[in-house]
């Protein structure tokens, strides 16, 4: 079956428009990028019995105006589209006018569209309807109202699609002032074109750039038809000197869309909501009152992440220790068994076992995200961002870091300011990431106990949270550094449409979950897979038939060597050789630390036991025969994971993003030396208190 038109997914973010994607393709979708840049974009595919058609959901957006990486390749794409490609368009029903001043854009470009409005659930607790005949009529498009995150009205949506009469292509339906309107039909009116629609376009895009706009690159002008059109509209509009604004644009639009909502909108639609949201925002928008209320959630957020996660972590770390024993049984005693058992089951299910509370935090980002919160928390962190050279445009892409700083930086292309771009993507790395989490999470629990303090917080979820708060003030402490030498242009203006309060969709949060922890899990698996069958190896040999004692014979192995040349080094900061290996292997990725301890003690012990961190607290320093992780040696290997920069991921989309060498490099030594001459302060003043 072959497609006989594509159909491209188009609408604000945080409208539903992946939502409903999601639930037309299902599992018949896939990710990619646009050619030759890192932006995404989501392919999928539906079909009936006769027919197969591609959906492509495009990066959500408010505009084509702007020259935000993201922006400029969405109005690339669709000025390139095929001339057979139809424009699903999603609007949020209760943002009806911001939505439609993007939707016109779209119909502007002459291209078929159908409209769908989403939150039909919210309309109806609100009490609020819409008469769609109207909106039909009005706009010139058939529209339907559905609910993406239950699926009411998917599928009848779903079976318009395969109809490409259900997508029309819509004329220009709003209209400058009398004087101007005249003066732009007349322009448009003395041309012989005959697709009538892209010819005005063309015509607005030069008069708004003759009036002194700035256009987006990818926006054509009638030049592209020829210079002698492009002489013919500037000649008239030398003539008449009137001035064509995107200001004056959206206010026309604006007028033009409330006379529309006039008709189509069906009770009140500001009692409940504004009654409702004036009293909480009273409070989380507040100054001061907002950044403690926020410091307050993500502090639960961390207490969750100890309290809820021990159930599954202790049932993966006894599946793995099960699998180990099971699987060791099936070969005869020797080196391979040891690979199989020891090296890649213990290092992988070592990592693995810290999947639930990396879970946990997707999870509540997730549901803050979806009820809204997040753009509020963006919006009271401008003010306190600005201070430090940021703007609440670099919150997002900030607390993103939270899960990996890849995306993060990523999304830094939605900063159209290049000093505000380049300032979030060199301090991003700082935020505590999803892979700093098990060595946080090991090192705490080794030199912490799990005491309550006043009988409420634990001790260790307030040790996390301390270190997360820690990477957000560093990152933007050197926001500001950055900002009073390399980048000292003043960030740009933050605007930002506050979205309305929704309930989160449990099951739609745990699906995004389930995403998120599949590329974790594969991705990192493969890392630690290969890790751990090096480690195992260098941890080994060069093996010794006569050395029966394990201790002994990792002494003398490859990695004590390798450990033992930088331990000069490492000395000042409180580590031993093992904790050495242990950071030289996380460069490829951080929590390759742990699948390293894991293997060195797991080969190192006497007797039989999978708890990592009994091991740890057992380990004894031959030199001054007293313990390795003392409590100053676990906060000094806590701040070298705070600072160092130890992804190599990381580096390597700085590298694509700035299109240079030099700013990864000038991140990784920054950071590396950050990291060493902070731990090197901690432990040596540490020691005259401790």
């Amino acid at each position: 079956m072959n497609s006989k038109y594509r159909i491209l997914v188009l609408g604000n973010p945080n409208c539903g428009k992946s939502t409903l994607f999601n639930k037309l393709t299902g599992a018949n979708q896939k990710t990619g990028n646009f050619p030759g840049v890192t932006v995404e974009k989501h392919f999928g595919k539906i079909r009936n019995q006769t027919q197969e058609i591609e959906l492509i959901d495009l990066p959500g957006s408010f505009s084509l105006t702007g020259n935000s990486e993201e922006k400029k390749v969405l109005t690339h794409f669709l000025m390139q589209r095929k001339p057979t490609d139809k424009v699903l368009f999603i609007m949020d029903a209760t943002l009806l006018e911001r939505s439609l001043q993007f939707f016109f854009q779209i119909t502007d470009l002459g291209v078929p569209v159908l409209l769908v409005l989403t939150m039909k659930d919210i309309l109806e607790k609100r009490n609020i309807s819409l008469s769609l005949e109207i909106l039909e009529k009005e706009l010139g498009v058939k529209c339907f109202l559905i609910n993406a995150k239950s699926g009411d009205g998917v599928n009848e949506l779903k079976k318009y699609l395969f109809f490409e009469d259900s997508f029309q292509v819509v004329s220009r339906k709003w209209r400058w002032d009398k004087e101007k309107e005249d003066f732009f039909l007349q322009i448009s009116n003395s041309f012989e074109f005959s697709e009538k629609i892209y010819l005005d376009f063309l015509i607005l895009n030069t008069l708004k750039k003759l009036s002194g706009e700035t256009l987006q690159e990818e926006l054509p002008t009638i030049e592209i038809l020829g210079n002698e059109f492009f002489e013919h509209v500037q000649k008239k509009f030398h003539e008449k000197k009137l001035k064509f604004t995107y200001e004056e644009e959206l206010i026309q639009k604006s007028f033009y869309i409330k006379q529309i909502l006039s008709k189509v909108v069906l009770g009140n639609s500001t009692v409940i909501s504004s009654q409702f949201e004036k009293k909480i925002d009273k409070y989380l928008l507040h100054p001061t009152w907002g950044i403690i209320i926020f410091l307050f959630i993500m502090g639960l957020v961390f207490q969750f992440l100890f309290r809820w996660a021990e159930v599954p972590m202790n049932l993966i770390e006894d599946g793995f220790s099960f699998l180990s024993i099971w699987v060791g049984n099936f070969f005869p005693e020797g080196p391979l068994r040891d690979l199989i058992a020891d090296g890649i089951i213990t290092g992988v299910g070592s990592v693995m076992v810290f999947v639930p509370q990396i879970g946990f935090l997707f999870f509540f980002i997730g549901l803050l995200e979806e009820s809204g919160y997040i753009a509020r928390a963006s919006f009271v962190m401008d003010k306190f961002m600005g201070k430090f050279g940021l703007s609440g445009k670099s919150f997002i892409p900030l607390l993103s870091s939270a899960a990996c700083a890849v995306p993060a930086i990523l999304g830094a292309r939605t900063i159209e300011d290049k000093s505000d771009r380049m300032r979030t993507i060199l301090v991003s790395p700082f935020i505590t990431c999803s892979a700093r989490y098990p060595v946080y999470i090991l090192v705490i629990g080794t030199i912490f106990s799990d005491k309550l303090l006043l009988g409420v917080l634990d001790i260790r979820s307030l040790v996390l949270f301390c270190l997360f708060f820690l990477g957000m003030f560093t990152a933007f402490v050197f926001a500001l550094i950055f900002k009073k030498t390399f980048f000292k242009k003043d960030s740009s203006y933050f605007i930002l449409e506050l979205p309305s309060y929704k309930r989160p969709s449990i099951r739609n949060v745990s699906y995004n979950v389930y995403l998120k922890l599949k590329d974790f899990v594969l991705s990192t698996g493969q890392i630690i897979l290969f890790a751990s069958i090096l480690l195992w190896f260098l941890a080994n040999y060069p093996y010794n038939r006569e050395t029966q004692n394990k201790k002994e014979s990792i002494q003398v192995s490859y990695a004590a060597k390798i450990g033992k040349t930088i331990e000069p080094v490492i000395e000042p900061l409180g580590f031993d050789w093992k904790i050495g290996v242990a950071i030289l292997t996380s460069f490829a990725a951080r929590e390759v630390m742990v699948s390293t301890l894991a293997i060195i003690y797991g080969i190192e012990k006497e007797e039989v036991s999978t708890d990592l961190q009994e091991e740890m607290r057992k380990d004894i320093n031959p030199k001054t025969q007293k313990p390795v992780w003392t409590f100053l040696t676990g906060l000094s290997v806590l701040i070298f994971f705070a600072y160092a920069c130890q992804c190599i991921s990381t580096l390597a989309v700085v590298r694509k993003e700035t299109n240079s060498y030099i700013w990864p490099l000038f991140l990784f030594f920054y950071m590396t030396s950050l990291a060493y001459f902070s731990s090197l302060l901690v432990y040596q003043i540490g020691r005259f208190f401790l």
